[in-house]
């Protein structure tokens, strides 16, 4: 998306911006489930994931929308426009075709999968049925764009779950100690492996830096340079910080709800037990409306987030209501459904591989979105911040070598 695709009245004076609206994105069934899953099964143990994934994600949305802003496009269009008649433009093309294709193709079946198992917590009925009901409504409203007033709508209720979870895990919060040592005594083995590359894949999702980037471009369209790159980090900090806080105390809640007590939960209806202490009997519904607002909401920002990364880089439109747009969308909304329909697992095993799989390829596009913010401030004599970009690379490697332990387990389990 290009800065002109969007239109700006007057300078921004709020640091509220995109920000937000990635952590919505985000804070999806898979941060719900995957969260859920790592307090049950080790309580505290893996807060410290949450706390690197956090401090990760600021730093690589904050590289994403001063790009937006800098360049007045989003990071696609910066790619194609860095990397065009070189030898690297095809290779890296391809690499960013099929991770976010096939991360985004994942996410959707986790988003739908979601949605559904809220969905049926409500009404009951099949859920294969409810899987393309849904669908075909993401569908109905991308293809009439229609799709900004029922997301909004949704948000909000994902907000409702949310601040129910904050208030739970202050009421039945584990002992500071316990923690303490969670968040700042790193502990990964071949148990837990699976869950810490999902808590990142979750949080760090890699659409949102394409879609960061494009919002950043029309959002502080107007405002000079310096302010929107001061608003653009407050707006960055403030909102991801927000959303690890959430992801961090569903992990409590689960965490006293079912490890200190040492049982475990079954299907994901069941985790509405940890709201007990703050909704009584209202947990289950209100659990249930919760998950499913929020997969309807990222199975509906997915496919379109996709559609910007994919046009762009292929130098097609990004308006929304260009056939290519609209069909790029769909497809990754008819590849999640096939996925969610026919997949036979159970629903949390599909949610939690999906966010496996974006935690390893994400590694891909913060790779190639480095080198790209790193030339683009070459070329336009712009001061980088060293420290934030050694610290992004640090990341980065981290991020690299627990998803290259993941995959070779993964093999290894093969012989």
């Amino acid at each position: 998306m290009t800065a002109d695709q969007g239109t700006v009245s007057s300078p921004r004076k709020t640091p509220f911006g995109p920000g937000l609206l990635v952590t919505a994105a985000f804070i999806g069934p898979g941060t719900v489930i995957t969260a859920s899953r790592a307090g049950t099964e080790f309580g505290c143990e893996l807060l410290w994931t949450i706390l690197l994934a956090s401090v990760g994600t600021i730093l690589l949305q904050s590289l994403a929308a001063r790009l937006g802003i800098e360049t007045g496009s989003g990071l696609s269009e910066a790619i194609r426009s860095t990397l065009f008649g070189t030898r690297w433009f095809m290779p890296t093309l391809v690499l960013i075709l099929l991770a976010i294709g096939f991360g985004n193709a994942a996410y959707q079946t986790g988003n739908l999968t979601g949605a559904v198992v809220g969905v049926t917590g409500l009404f009951g009925g099949s859920a294969k049925l409810w899987v393309a009901f849904l669908a075909a409504i993401v569908i109905a409203l991308i293809g009439l764009g229609k799709d900004r007033l029922l997301q909004r709508t949704l948000i909000t209720l994902v907000c409702v779950l949310s601040v129910a979870f904050l208030i739970t895990a202050a009421i039945a919060l584990p002992p500071p100690s316990r923690i303490l040592k969670g968040l700042f005594v790193p502990k990964v083995s071949t148990a837990n492996l699976s869950l810490v590359v999902a808590l990142i894949g979750t949080t760090i999702v890699p659409y949102n830096l394409f879609l960061h980037a494009s919002r950043s471009a029309t959002t502080w369209k107007d405002t000079p340079r310096d302010s929107a790159l001061r608003l653009s980090r407050l707006d960055t900090v403030f909102s991801i910080s927000l959303g690890g806080l959430l992801t961090a105390a569903i992990l409590l809640t689960a965490s006293s709800a079912f490890h200190d007590q040492g049982t475990k939960w079954d299907s994901p209806d069941q985790i509405a037990m940890q709201l007990r202490p703050t909704l009584g009997t209202l947990s289950g519904v209100t659990f249930a409306l919760g998950l499913f607002a929020a997969g309807l909401t990222s199975a509906i920002t997915a496919p379109l987030a996709t559609a910007y990364a994919v046009c762009g880089c292929l130098g097609w439109s990004t308006q929304t209501d260009s056939p290519r747009f609209r069909g790029i969308a769909i497809l990754v909304v008819l590849t999640g459904t096939v996925a969610a329909v026919f997949l036979d697992g159970s629903p949390v095993s599909t949610i939690v591989a999906a966010q496996v799989a974006n935690g390893l390829l994400l590694p891909v596009i913060a790779v190639i979105m480095l080198l790209v913010v790193q030339r683009q401030a070459r070329v336009n004599q712009t001061k980088m911040s060293t420290p934030s970009l050694i610290a992004a690379w640090i990341v980065v490697s981290l991020i690299g070598a627990l998803g290259l332990w993941r995959m070779t387990t993964g093999v290894m389990k093969l012989f």
